[in-house]
């Protein structure tokens, strides 16, 4: 057993005319892959969290989006591992056309039952609407439905796309696990995980931690910032499995604790559990 501390394209048409269009602004990627539970079903997202700095461009005001029905489907109704390949040679297909030129960016797409869903973000004008519309014709191993739209707020992308506070914070719990598998650890075993919270009172310091023991959970330390509007703190500690979605619950109900006190939760960490060989 080891144990290590670790924390929470050459066509011709429309794309080949040189563009004119300003230079987007300084984006690193940013991808984000959930599950997103809809009374309509399940949906998984992926989105380039990237954007939601520069979001909405002002140059690239008009939505297309891309819908690419499944021949084949798994008994969950989603596509096959081979329908999701072929709607993802049209998805790169668009991307390294739209790029090109600065025609268009790629922020995101949703697969659900019997399809998937992309969404791109074009520039204001004719030629960007034509090279889209001729890659999307071209492309004939599957129906394909595509319509264009204004959405200069970006209102898809902040309201379809990107994760609310519960799957952010699921996200965030599924980073640390991928790092954990990475270190050599099964997740089968049971661990201290430690966790922190902050409050702008010591009495709702006090308050947490009276719910804390009702839970079994143990205080560690304490905490107290200067300049912050949340400056009280309480580390914590409790034995717990580390699996999903157990995390995800658990996590989520010491956030709404925390939140339901005026406070906010700091997220977790905990150690790398190796089998022994």
């Amino acid at each position: 057993m080891l144990l290590l501390l670790l924390s929470g394209c050459g066509d011709v048409g429309p794309q080949q005319q040189k563009s004119e269009a300003p230079p987007l602004p300084g984006h690193e990627e940013r991808w984000s892959v959930f599950l997103r539970q809809q009374l309509a079903g399940p949906q998984v997202v992926t989105v380039d969290q990237g954007w939601s700095e520069q979001a909405p461009l002002q140059t690239h005001p008009r939505l297309l989006k891309v819908t690419v029905k499944a021949n084949e489907t798994l008994p969950t109704g989603f596509p096959t591992e081979a329908e999701t390949r072929m709607a993802n040679e049209l998805q790169d297909q668009l991307l390294q056309k739209l790029e090109r030129g600065n025609f268009g960016v790629f922020v995101g797409s949703i697969v659900v039952p019997g399809e998937k869903q992309l969404y791109y973000y074009l520039r204001a004008e004719p030629q960007a609407d034509e090279l889209a519309q001729e890659t999307v014709a071209a492309y004939t191993k599957r129906k394909v439905e595509a319509a264009i739209a204004p959405d200069d707020t970006w209102s898809a992308y902040t309201e379809q796309l990107f994760p609310n506070q519960r799957e952010q914070a699921e996200i965030n719990n599924d980073g640390v696990l991928i790092r954990l598998q990475e270190a050599g650890d099964p997740l089968s075993q049971p661990r201290s995980i430690e966790h922190w919270a902050y409050f702008k009172s010591t009495k709702a310091r006090s308050v947490f931690q009276d719910s804390l023991k009702r839970y079994s959970f143990e205080p560690i330390a304490y905490d107290t910032l200067a300049q912050s509007q949340m400056p009280y703190g309480i580390h914590f500690v409790r034995q717990d499995s580390i699996h999903t979605p157990y995390i995800h619950d658990l996590t989520w109900g010491l956030t709404q604790l925390a939140e339901g006190l005026g406070g906010a939760y700091d997220g977790w960490e905990t150690i790398v559990v190796k089998p022994r060989q």
